[in-house]
């Protein structure tokens, strides 16, 4: 990398550098040693060794940060959900594109590069500012994981703040859902399915039976269900004795995710009757978050676009992001667009624009 670049340059070397989820050493190194060279700290925690990957998140403090006041946190994830090894970011008059072949890594590279951006601004300009930190965690596309492991409660945290929503700036993300998975495995009983077909009992059968009897996809306003695999089976000329299916439900609240669950569950069990058994059990991937509209942390939000010359646009989302995790950590915390389209496609581009706005409204929000 340059040693000062500006944001188009640096969001380039950053994409070049490849960092699948749990493997994000080079492209951790690589930012460490920018960081550093400009005078900023960087803390390393052991993530890594937790997680099983090859680095941990990244904690960068600008001069004069004090750890006994009230700070506020901002986010990006320095995965990728592919590899970007053989990428080819095309640069236009408006936008930068991948070539069509790999995806682009604006999902989060975009965020990185902003939040270096702004980090090296505030160094090199020495421009007055709150008490602020920037994490970059690992590890997030394949489950969240690098800001399950962040430990913020190490500071005064009162806010957080991540860029990583693939919505153009001015969006942001006040209400997510919370996603718990499902596994049952349905248990029948093997035979000879040409000799004694009727000593057994299929547990394909069994499972057919039971999904065919769940309802599915938009459940409510707020609820969503799905069954996503289903494994079995194990001869063409044996009755399947075992199946498992897994699944997920989200939701904007707890309750209402448990009471989903609940109503699979028993549908499950009670479609088998006698025959066979089955085996159910549920995992929390992260919880769901709701803020209201005059929440200290949206109102400092908005507040920063304003001055950032971005109007505020806030929805409600059903996918995740490390918001979930922080605000289950009782730090509150939103989700921001950063424009970063078309993510996990080889279609995905950014606009230039969206870049600097985002890198705008980062600037206002930690500007004093």
């Amino acid at each position: 990398m340059p040693s000062s670049p500006g944001l188009v340059d640096l969001f380039l070397s950053l994409v070049r550098i490849d960092g699948i989820s749990l493997a994000e050493r080079r492209v951790a190194d690589a930012v460490t040693a920018l960081l550093r060279q400009a005078g900023i700290r960087v803390h390393e925690d052991d993530s890594a060794a937790r997680l099983g990957g090859t680095a941990g998140n990244l904690f960068c403090f600008p001069p004069g940060f004090r750890n006994d006041l009230p700070a506020i946190v901002l986010t990006a994830h320095l995965d990728t959900v592919k590899s970007t090894a053989r990428i080819n970011p095309i640069v236009e008059s408006t936008l930068i594109r991948s070539d069509g072949t790999t995806i682009l890594g604006g999902d989060d590279r975009a965020g990185c590069a902003v939040l270096i951006r702004l980090l090296l601004d505030i160094t090199e300009q020495s421009l007055s500012h709150k008490n602020f930190f920037v994490l970059f965690t690992v590890g997030e596309e394949t489950g969240l994981f690098g800001a399950g492991t962040a430990d913020l409660s190490r500071y005064q945290t009162t806010g957080a703040y991540v860029f990583d929503c693939s919505k153009r700036p001015g969006t942001y993300i006040r209400e997510a859902v919370g996603l718990s998975t499902f596994t049952a495995t349905f248990i029948g009983k093997t035979a000879h399915s040409g000799v004694a077909p009727e000593e057994g009992i299929s547990a394909i059968q069994l499972a057919s039976a039971a999904i065919s009897k769940l309802e599915l996809g938009r459940i409510d306003a707020d609820t969503t269900a799905n069954v996503g695999t289903i494994h079995g089976g194990e001869a063409l000329n044996a009755i399947p004795e075992r199946v498992t299916i897994e699944g997920e439900v989200r939701a904007f609240s707890p309750q209402r995710i448990s009471e989903r669950l609940t109503i699979i569950e028993n549908t499950l069990r009670r479609s088998i009757d006698s025959r066979g058994s089955v085996q159910f059990s549920q995992k929390t991937d992260f919880a769901p978050y709701v803020h209201t509209a005059d929440s200290p942390l949206v109102t400092a939000l908005e507040r920063a676009m304003h001055t950032a010359g971005i109007e505020p646009h806030p929805i409600r989302y059903t996918g995740g992001s490390d918001a979930n995790k922080y605000n289950a950590k009782g730090t509150p915390a939103v989700n921001l667009g950063i424009g970063a389209q078309k993510p996990h496609s080889n279609e995905e581009f950014i606009l230039i624009d969206d870049l600097a706005r985002s890198h705008a409204l980062a600037t206002a929000l930690v500007r004093s």
